[in-house]
């Protein structure tokens, strides 16, 4: 195919990876056939992009232009950056916010989406989730270990890294310029109320309209938890 071009998409939990995700929708981008979210899909399971090694990471992007698809996101782990960098038609996207109110964000998501069964911070950190843990940005730049320099060096191969706090303006040099007023908030879901009323949640329920959110303890020191990510993070913004 000529001039072909695979956006590849590192999508980081509750740091606005759906709006990136709907705004490549929105501008032509052609997802595989079945995805989640821009996860490609095979057989009902999400296609465990970052298990693969280089040649059958090289043989996806093989099917993905085969098949004309030019956007995938890769969510639940790190791919091999350094395969996907030396392949000139792949583009590396990620978009990241800073790491403590994404964590924020995310728990609050959970708790009020149920799909956690912790009930605190603690908790939720030792569930054994990569995206509830502590240092999750570095895990995933350096597809599974603390290491913050191997993070930073994987991060030297996209070619896009928006902060989000920032603003997407990045997203317009991929051609992207029809806007998508998708988001995905914690609150002012009509259907996540509705399923907290069916299921007699209701202080969860009372909590959600108020729009409370929970913060974690300061005993918990959760800055400490996440140096690696807050140094990875404020390298990127200078």
């Amino acid at each position: 195919m000529a001039g072909y071009r695979l956006v590849w998409f590192q999508h980081l939990h509750k740091a606005a990876g759906t709006y990136v995700i709907r705004r490549a929708m929105a501008n032509g981008e052609t997802f595989w056939s079945t995805h989640e979210n821009g996860n490609p899909v095979n057989g009902g399971e999400v296609i465990p992009l970052w298990e693969k090694s280089s040649t059958e990471l090289t043989e996806f992007i093989d099917e993905c232009e085969n098949k004309g698809v030019t956007f995938v996101a890769c969510e639940w782990g790190g791919a091999d950056f350094e395969t996907l960098a030396k392949d000139e038609r792949v583009t590396l996207l990620t978009c990241l916010r800073h790491p403590i109110k994404r964590l924020i964000s995310n728990y609050n998501y959970d708790h009020y989406w149920m799909w956690t069964k912790a009930r605190s911070y603690e908790e939720y950190l030792k569930e054994g989730h990569l995206h509830s843990s502590s240092e999750y940005y570095t895990k995933i730049f350096a597809r599974g270990e603390n290491d913050l320099q191997k993070a930073k060096s994987n991060l030297t191969h996209f070619d896009y890294v928006i902060i989000a706090e920032d603003g997407m303006s990045a997203l317009d040099e991929l051609g992207w310029s029809k806007e998508s007023d998708t988001t995905h908030p914690t609150f002012g879901d009509s259907k996540r109320a509705l399923i907290l009323l069916a299921k007699f949640r209701w202080i969860r329920l009372f909590n959600y309209l108020r729009k409370i959110k929970y913060r974690p303890p300061s005993e918990l020191k959760i800055e400490d938890k996440n140096q690696n990510d807050l140094l990875l993070y404020e390298s990127l913004r200078v």
